[in-house]
């Protein structure tokens, strides 16, 4: 069956759906996708209690506080998906801070529409996973064989790096930080693009959820490169926060601090969705590490150096 009236409350979804050609059955999205831009017209289905003025540890705290609760941190517009009329609801069960979490929707929809909406929710932990996401949203889309030519695209695009880092002898370390109050490092998909670039990512685990770590973490770690991407950041937000770092008695004491090797990166853009643009993200930090062997032109636009 393919699927004519699509809502995708995940960003990462919304970007997938472009990629294969398909946003002309897309009829909702989240409030949060925003790329590429000319689905922004498109009516909003979500809205969220976290608002943008919050800190970083605001935010953290707003999530526990919803999380103990038993709350959700985001609101489905029932009224408006029951006016869109879908056949198929694109979410996720990964994270409930990411996005409307499964859960909150199952619990709901036959209810609110009064009619069997199909439902897919992407778990991905890793690359491949992020592959047969694309594959499943495809085969529901009717664009199985696109989806294969995109799919050999990304990857030649990843194995372009891993040949070209392969015979580098003394990889360098990299801390991926991934939220700044409380410190937290990047799990998931990250490690293992941060590897096939050409270093060794400390303090995360391949496939594994992000990690709390606290400043003693960093200090043992004493990474030699480390790139500062928070989970919905982009780099202006970054750039607003990053004193949180800076000001830290400790900061200046690691090496990357003091070699220069600190980068910021849009992680609402690139790390944090698990769609097309994570080759982006393995290229972003292809560059940052192997700056003179790597030039895919997103210096600026997607990451920065710090000083």
């Amino acid at each position: 069956m393919s699927y004519k009236r699509v809502i995708s409350l995940l960003p990462a979804a919304t970007e997938i759906i472009c990629a294969l050609d398909s946003e002309n059955c897309l009829v909702g999205i989240s409030h949060e996708c925003d790329f590429p831009a000319h689905i922004s017209h498109l009516p909003k289905c979500t809205s969220t209690v976290i608002h943008n003025n919050l800190s970083s540890l605001e935010i953290d705290q707003m999530v526990a506080q919803q999380a103990l609760a038993g709350l959700s941190l985001y609101q489905l517009n029932w009224e408006l998906i029951k006016s869109l009329q879908p056949d198929l609801i694109i979410t996720q069960d990964q994270c409930k801070v990411c996005a409307i979490h499964l859960d909150d929707l199952k619990a709901h929809i036959q209810l609110a529409l009064g009619y069997p909406v199909a439902i897919i929710s992407i778990n991905p932990s890793t690359i491949e996973d992020i592959f047969l996401n694309i594959k499943e949203i495809a085969k529901a889309l009717s664009k199985a064989e696109l989806a294969e030519t995109l799919l050999e695209d990304y990857q030649d695009r990843l194995d372009l790096i891993a040949h070209k880092v392969k015979h580098v002898k003394q990889k360098p370390s990299l801390v991926f930080i991934e939220w700044l109050d409380p410190l937290m490092t990047a799990g998931h998909w990250t490690p293992s693009l941060i590897s096939l670039a050409g270093a060794h990512c400390m303090l995360s685990n391949p496939g594994q959820n992000s990690q709390k770590n606290n400043w003693s973490d960093l200090q043992q770690a004493d990474p030699d490169f480390i790139v500062i991407a928070p989970c919905g950041f982009n780099l202006e937000r970054i750039k607003q926060e990053i004193h949180l770092l800076q000001t830290n008695p400790h900061w200046a004491d690691l090496k990357a601090v003091k070699e220069n090797r600190v980068f910021i990166a849009d992680g609402n853009a690139f790390f944090n969705r698990p769609g097309p643009r994570i080759i982006d993200s393995a290229e972003i930090i292809a560059e940052i590490l192997q700056v003179n062997q790597f030039y895919f032109g997103l210096e600026g636009s997607a990451w920065e150096w710090t000083n």
